[in-house]
């Protein structure tokens, strides 16, 4: 089992530090978890995101649950969503108490576009490690260039979307 202050750096670490949203802490949370530490197999891993999806709310913090019940059983998934959410969170409730007067300083936005940026190659990024597992699954490749077409289209709700490749996938077991 994974000793605890491992358990709790690593979420305390992506929750924390890593910045850009959800997914660059998502692919910061793949490279350690699965890549580096080897706590979960690659599949499980995508497999947990796919479920985090599906759920509505924050799906960072589903997600977070999902991996950490995983890795260490539900009491993990309480500790590390808390450990992962709290400490942004008051910093992000301090900030916006200083919202007002950055938001007009050039700096600040000049700053914020560029992070914005690097925030768009980080979710695309992580797209791309979350896709190697399948990559030689022909059904996975056919279903990841339909969601993103559908997506790019906005032909679907991201739901409805979700529903339908879990739909087609269902059809076609491994053999």
């Amino acid at each position: 089992m994974v000793p605890w202050p491992q358990f709790l750096s690593e979420f305390v670490r992506a929750g924390n530090l890593t910045l850009g949203g959800g997914q660059p802490m998502i692919a910061e949370l793949q490279r350690r978890v699965i890549s580096e530490r080897r706590w979960l197999p690659p599949e499980d891993f995508g497999l947990l995101y796919s479920i985090a999806r599906l759920t509505p709310g924050t799906n960072i913090l589903a997600f977070i649950a999902a991996t950490a019940t995983r890795v260490r059983g539900p009491i993990g998934g309480l500790v590390a969503v808390v450990a992962a959410s709290l400490p942004a969170a008051i910093v992000i409730w301090l900030m916006t108490l200083f919202f007002a007067t950055w938001s007009t300083n050039k700096w600040v936005a000049t700053a914020m576009a560029g992070a914005m940026a690097a925030v768009v190659a980080l979710i695309a990024s992580s797209a791309w490690q979350l896709l190697q597992p399948f990559r030689k699954n022909p059904l996975a490749l056919f279903l990841f260039a339909a969601a993103l077409c559908a997506g790019l289209a906005s032909l679907a709700s991201p739901i409805t979307i979700l529903l339908t490749a879990a739909a087609i996938g269902a059809c076609f077991p491994p053999k």
